[in-house]
């Protein structure tokens, strides 16, 4: 599942909607944003891209360059919740890149355990 995807299905969670709504208000074809679910697309075209971000009172921008917990003030998340985040922003890493994550989370355990 693309990123994405992932932050325009949490704008429409936390304002009480569903894609499939949001898309029939904007008059996007559904399909457009399962093409984007499933990677068969990688981006929105401008003009969908706009229609959204103008429907969730968002800049353009925060839909691909923005975490999704950036763009809503949302309660803290719970445990799982965070471990979903991670795992759903280590998932668009490459290996090497997923090695570091590991390493650096190790590091910020052992900070932790040295801290009083």
């Amino acid at each position: 599942m693309s990123v994405m995807y992932e932050r325009i299905e949490a704008l429409c969670y936390h304002n009480a909607t569903t894609i499939t709504a949001m898309c029939k208000e904007l008059g996007i074809s559904r399909s457009v944003l399962s093409e984007l679910r499933s990677g068969r697309t990688k981006e929105l075209s401008v003009h969908n891209l706009r229609k959204i971000a103008d429907y969730f009172e968002i800049p353009i921008d925060a839909l691909s360059h923005f975490p999704p917990q950036n763009l809503l003030a949302v309660e803290q998340p719970t445990e799982d919740e965070y471990f979903a985040q991670l795992y759903a922003a280590a998932k668009e890493l490459n290996e090497e890149n997923r090695q570091r994550l590991i390493e650096l989370a190790h590091i910020f355990y052992l900070a932790q355990q040295a801290t009083p």
